[in-house]
C-alpha cells in the first residue's frame, strides 16, 4: 500500500504541469467565509440545466454567444465559469449567492446573477457528499486542481442538504482521508467511466496529433519527438494520479 501512495504522489507532482488551479466556490460557517474545495452547483445543473448561468436559458445576455453571434472567452482557472457562495445555516445546506465574470468589465470582475436566476425562490440542491473546508494556514500552494495543502481543514458530511457530520482533521489525518476516498472511489462505475473515456481522449488525441494534416509540417526531430510522447498509452498509475489531482470525489463517502 505504502509503495502505491508514493507512486502515486510522484505521479501526483508530475501532473502539476498538466492541470490549472481553481478558482473556489465558497462556504459560509458561523458568519465566516471560507473557501469550498467541493463544487455542490455541478450536480444540480446536470438535472437542472435550465438553470446554469451561462448554459442556460434565462438570462438573455448570453443569448448571443449561444448562438455563435460573438466568442466568449473564461479563464481556465474557473472551468464552472461561475463562483457560488454557499451557506450552513441551523444544519441545512443552501445556495445564496452565485456569480459569473461582467462581460462588460475589462478587469473581469464577478457580478452576482442569483436574483435574476432565482429571484426570492429557495434552491433545493439535494447535494449529499463530503465538503471540504480549509482552514487552517496554507502550507503549500498548488496550481492544480484544488490541491494546495492547508494546515487543517474542517469535513462535512451532507445528505440531501442536511448536515449529518462534521469534524476537523489535520493535514495528515487530510490526506489519509483522500486516499481512503479515492480506494473506494474506484469502485464506482463514476471512475469506470471516467477510466475508459480518458483511454478514449488518449487514442483520439494520439490519432489526430500523428495525422498527416498535423505533421506535414513538423521537421523528421519534431515528429519522431511525438511518435516517442505516443509510443506506450499512459499506465493505469498515471491515469490514477491525475484523477486523484484532478477528480473531486465527494459523492464517495468514506469515514474520516
Amino acid at each position: 500500500m505504502k509503495f502505491k501512495i508514493l507512486i502515486l504522489l510522484s505521479i501526483f507532482s508530475i501532473i502539476q504541469i498538466f492541470a490549472t488551479g481553481q478558482e473556489p466556490d465558497k462556504i459560509i460557517i458561523n458568519n465566516k467565509e471560507y473557501d469550498l474545495l467541493n463544487n455542490p452547483l455541478e450536480k444540480y445543473f446536470e438535472e437542472h440545466p435550465d438553470d446554469h448561468p451561462i448554459y442556460g436559458n434565462k438570462l438573455s445576455e448570453f443569448k448571443q454567444y449561444k448562438n455563435g453571434e460573438q466568442m466568449i472567452y473564461f479563464s481556465t482557472s474557473n472551468s464552472r465559469d461561475y463562483i457560488a457562495t454557499f451557506k450552513i445555516e441551523n444544519a441545512v445546506l443552501s445556495l445564496v449567492d452565485l456569480k459569473i465574470r461582467d462581460l462588460n468589465s475589462e478587469k473581469e470582475d464577478f457580478v452576482s446573477v442569483y436574483k435574476k436566476l432565482f429571484g426570492d425562490q429557495k434552491i433545493v440542491l439535494n447535494y449529499s457528499g463530503i465538503l471540504v473546508v480549509p482552514t487552517g494556514k496554507l502550507i503549500e500552494a498548488a496550481d492544480f486542481g484544488y490541491s494546495s495543502l492547508h494546515e487543517q481543514y474542517q469535513l462535512v458530511t451532507i445528505n440531501k442538504d442536511t448536515v449529518v457530520r462534521e469534524k476537523d482533521l489535520n493535514k495528515d489525518d487530510f490526506i489519509k482521508f483522500k486516499f481512503r476516498q479515492f480506494a473506494q472511489y474506484k469502485k464506482t462505475e463514476e471512475y469506470k467511466t471516467e477510466f475508459k473515456k480518458y483511454i478514449q481522449d488518449w487514442e483520439e488525441s494520439k490519432k489526430s496529433e500523428l495525422s498527416k494534416e498535423n505533421t506535414r509540417r513538423m521537421s523528421k526531430k519534431e515528429i519522431a519527438a511525438l511518435k516517442k510522447k505516443y509510443e506506450q498509452p499512459p499506465t493505469e498509475d498515471y491515469i490514477n494520479g491525475y484523477f486523484f489531482t484532478v477528480d473531486n470525489p465527494d459523492f464517495v463517502i468514506v469515514d474520516y
